[in-house]
Formats: C-alpha cells, structure tokens, sequence
C-alpha cells in the first residue's frame, strides 16, 4: 500500500526530532566520559593534540553519521545536499554573508590597532575554522533543516533548527563553566548563535546548497 506524501514528510519530521534528541544525549554523554573519566587518567587528552582527536571522533560518530543517515533516510543525496554544480549560488550567498560578518567583526578591531586576523596556527584554530563549519552545517543545515523543511515552511523550519543549533552548543558551554554568562550575553552567546543559525540557514535556502553555509559559517570563525 503506497505512503501518501503527508504522512510520509511527518515521518520525517518526527524522525529529524527523535535523531536530534538522541545525539544531544550522546554529545552529553560525550562530555562527561571525556571530563569525568579520561581527563583525570589520560594526559594526553588533556592537550590540545589529543583533545582535537577525541573531539573529530566524537563529532564523526555522533554528528556527521547521523546527519548522512538523516540526509538519505528523506530521499536526498549528499551530492544533492551539497550542490557543487550551484557554485555561483553557494559563493554568492554564503561568502557574500561571510564577508559582511567579516567587515562587522574585523573594523573594530583594525579601529583599536589589534590584529585582524589570528598571526600563528594553531590545532584549535583548525578545529575553529575546519571541523565546525564543515560538521555544524552538514548536521544543522544539511540534515535537520533540510528534514524538517518536509513538514514546515522555510521560516518555521528555519526558526525551529536554529533553536536547534543553539542547544547543540548548550552541553559544552556546561562543561567548561560558560553556560550562564552566554545564555546572558546579548553579543557573542546564545542569542547570537540563534541569529547566525538564522542566516546560515537562509543562505543555504537560497543557494540550495549546504556549502553556502559551510563558507559563511568559516568566514565568520575566521572573523
């Protein structure tokens, strides 16, 4: 017996919920096995080196497998998700918010005579500007926005996954003691994280592609 459409992009948003649920749970559990059991007995995860590699581990496991299982379990592909073919689109929309982002964060700073830009490399900064944008957006923008969009409109869904991404960063401003100052925070916390999730999302919308995103989620980092 065949599955009208309704039901199933209910299936899908209800599916897109339940996933969601379950890898903030995981990334919880992620948190207290690495602070409360290997931190204490296991020095070299203290470190950024190894810490780098638990974290790209735990963010593969439980972010970038369940956003591929998510991805094809609504009848989409990556290489559609992805939409490399769309370039003028994905450059336009995502560096061109990406480069406003930029100017807002990089003229104040010009205008007190700090560095622009970060003057040595580092394994944090490659996490920063490397593993987020990339592993966020293919879980935030490629998987849940896209799966809830089969139930919602553009905005509602777009609300409700930004809501969404600020949670994903609720259990690591816990653990390292930061939750209450950035839940307060006007700029540069919660509230900000929501609005960036807001504009990650409709640029991908407009591109139709998750690259715009990745791009402007990186220009901004780099900011």
């Amino acid at each position: 017996m065949p599955i009208n459409s309704s039901t199933e992009s209910s299936r899908t948003v209800r599916r897109t919920y339940a996933a969601f649920s379950a890898l903030i749970c995981a990334w919880i559990l992620a948190w207290m096995v690495k602070v409360y059991l290997l931190d204490p007995h296991t020095e070299w995860l203290t470190i950024s080196g190894g810490s780098f590699i638990y974290w790209t581990i735990a963010k593969v496991l439980i972010w970038v497998l369940p956003a591929l299982w998510l991805i094809r379990s609504s009848h989409r592909s990556l290489r559609e998700v992805l939409n490399f073919s769309n370039w003028k689109g994905w450059l336009g929309w995502g560096g061109g918010l990406g480069f406003v982002i930029a100017l807002i964060n990089f003229i104040p700073r010009y205008l007190r005579g700090n560095h622009i830009l970060s003057t040595e490399f580092s394994i944090p900064l490659l996490n920063v500007l490397a593993i987020a944008p990339i592993f966020e957006e293919l879980l935030m923008r490629g998987a849940i926005l896209g799966g809830l969009r089969r139930g919602y409109s553009f905005w509602a869904a777009n609300i409700v996954s930004a809501l969404m991404f600020v949670v994903l960063h609720l259990p690591g401003w816990y653990f390292i003691g930061t939750l209450v100052e950035n839940l307060k925070r006007p700029v540069g916390g919660a509230f900000s994280i929501f609005l960036l999730g807001l504009a990650f999302g409709y640029v991908v919308h407009r591109s139709r592609s998750v690259i715009a995103g990745m791009l402007a989620h990186f220009l901004n980092n780099l900011s």
